[in-house]
């Protein structure tokens, strides 16, 4: 009977670790440039709004994409430190979640080397990501939520 258990947990075992159970890979963190590229693909301008942060810890670039109805934007930052850009992600996860909503839906991933918030909050939607020491931040209108998070994936940050 011992034996048996010790077989049926070796087997439990070995599905979860060839199934891939709770392991999620690595993100790779983008570049201004990659951000960019993105951006103006997507018809919008790049603005480059990192002297407005000079007063907030850690942040040493800051660049934005908007659609002139504010529909849809899309905000990228560097950091100095991996440190840096998690205080930022708690710190917009927690504005975001705490909001008194009639409305919420929120969803919580990490992986090795990454953080990922969406939620959807009385008819908004927003896609925070952080990547070792970069941060992406898109938000929309609940109407437009499938453009942030296109634009999400196409810089690997969904």
């Amino acid at each position: 009977m011992r034996l048996k258990n010790i077989l049926l947990v070796l087997t439990i075992i070995s599905i979860l670790v060839t199934a891939g159970c709770g392991i999620k890979p690595e993100k790779k963190a983008i570049t201004e440039e990659v951000f960019t590229t993105a951006v103006e693909e997507t018809g919008l301008s790049v603005n480059d709004d990192t002297e407005t942060y000079s007063e907030t810890v850690g942040i040493t670039k800051s660049l934005y994409g908007v659609k002139d109805d504010r529909s849809e934007s899309y905000e990228y930052y560097l950091f100095k430190t991996t440190d840096d850009a998690g205080v930022q992600f708690d710190s917009l996860r927690i504005q975001i979640g705490g909001a008194d909503a009639k409305d919420k839906i929120e969803t919580n991933v990490s992986g090795t080397n990454y953080s990922l918030y969406k939620a959807e909050v009385d008819g908004l939607y927003y896609h925070v990501c952080w990547v070792e020491n970069t941060l992406f931040f898109g938000s929309s209108v609940k109407e437009n939520k499938n453009a942030v998070e296109k634009f999400a994936k196409t810089i690997g940050y969904d």
